[in-house]
């Protein structure tokens, strides 16, 4: 068994709060560091694909999670005229396989509870802005209130695409922010059920309805950042016709909705880090591979970092073995994921028309084929080992 280490994760995020527990659990002495003054869940709803479903059987918690979720069983496109454009179901990658959608909060109050149950030292508000390396390899963090924490033997980046380790620990990091973000809400409604609904036109206009369970739906709408200001000087009433005419299945929802201060504009970022430790510091989660959500597998990808940066340090004596064992047996998945979405994201969200009609063209042609069609089910369902092989043993 490897020596009991003193660890420090920032970020109290799905990513770090399943790496604290685990940590704690197998004998490391572990302090959260979190920005926020207080805890609690960000964002819209989340679609728990088969990936994440597998984590959080074996942290025990997959049950009450679903209890309080929506069973999905596909994902199901068509264009605004009404033509179907892709239908995944994830039982084509196994039989029974599904998905959920889930609010965040329920997944996050989860994972709350199971690093409660251990000896985890939680600091919020700690904005950690520097770091201090002793010659010894151990390493103090400084946040942005001055105060000093650690050492640290080794030192778990998993504060977000934004991650502030990241930024100020000498990674080779490229980070894109999309021109186009998301206009979203999560309001009482039931959605279609089993079924996440995108509506598409053109290479630019994109909406989405996400059952989440408890009687709750998201509803998001997919715009440029840059115009945003002339929505909302139209005002809502012509956002709500547009919004309805554009996908009358958003009619329960939009009914709800009485101001702008309902729906929340949410960017999103491209981050690609070509070695994810730096050091004893290693990032993990949006800290390390963020992407675009148009596969919708940020807290599974995450929560699997977790599991296996868990497993590696188990193994192994040494951190920078356990650190390079975690890397090489990520790459492949973690990469296949970013090309991805790297790659479909122009098709859904950009300015060319190009892309647009030939995503109209050929996506709904190539669920016909049987190997085909199983490929994208497996991809959607997180299970992807790379471009070459099958699925992954998690």
């Amino acid at each position: 068994m490897p020596s009991s280490h003193r660890i420090a994760v920032v970020g109290f995020g799905m990513a770090g709060a399943v790496a604290a527990y685990l940590l704690a659990r197998d004998g490391h002495k572990v302090a959260i560091l979190e920005r926020a003054a207080s805890l609690g869940p960000i964002g819209a709803g989340v679609l728990l694909q088969a990936s994440g479903q597998e984590i959080l059987r074996r942290l025990n918690v997959l049950q009450r999670v679903a209890d309080h979720a929506a069973p999905i069983d596909e994902l199901f496109a068509r264009q605004a005229s009404g033509r179907t454009m892709n239908q995944t179901r994830f039982a084509d990658f196994a039989p029974g396989t599904i998905a959920y959608g889930v609010h965040r909060g329920v997944l996050f109050t989860a994972l709350q509870e199971l690093v409660a149950k251990e000896k985890i030292d939680v600091r919020s508000g700690c904005a950690v802005d520097a770091r201090e390396v002793a010659s010894d390899g151990t390493v103090t963090l400084i946040d942005a209130a001055g105060r000093r924490h650690g050492p640290f033997d080794l030192v778990i980046g998993a504060d977000g695409s934004r991650s502030r380790v990241r930024d100020t620990g000498g990674f080779d990091a490229r980070v894109r922010d999309y021109a186009h973000g998301t206009l979203w809400m999560i309001a009482p409604g039931e959605g279609l059920p089993r079924r996440l609904l995108q509506v598409v036109k053109g290479p630019s206009r994109l909406f989405g309805l996400l059952p989440l369970g408890d009687g709750l739906v998201t509803l998001y709408w997919g715009l440029r950042h840059a115009d945003y200001p002339a929505i909302k000087a139209r005002g809502l009433p012509a956002l709500k016709e547009e919004l309805l005419a554009f996908a009358p299945e958003a009619e329960g929802v939009l009914s709800q909705v009485h101001g702008f201060e309902q729906l929340l504009l949410t960017g999103y970022r491209r981050v690609h880090v070509r070695r994810w430790d730096s050091g004893r510091v290693i990032l993990i989660g949006d800290a390390a591979h963020a992407m675009s959500p148009h596969l919708g597998q940020g807290i599974n990808l995450a929560m699997i970092d977790a599991w296996r940066l868990a497993e590696e340090l188990r193994r192994h004596e040494s951190i920078e073995a356990a650190f390079a064992a975690f890397q090489d047996r990520q790459r492949d998945y973690i990469r296949y994921y970013q090309h991805v979405t790297g790659f479909l994201a122009p098709f859904f969200q950009s300015d060319s028309k190009i892309l647009a009609l030939g995503r109209d063209v050929v996506l709904p042609l190539l669920p016909r084929v049987p190997w085909i069609r199983r490929q994208m089910a497996m991809t959607a369902c997180g299970m992807k080992r790379g471009f070459l092989g099958g699925a992954i043993e998690i």
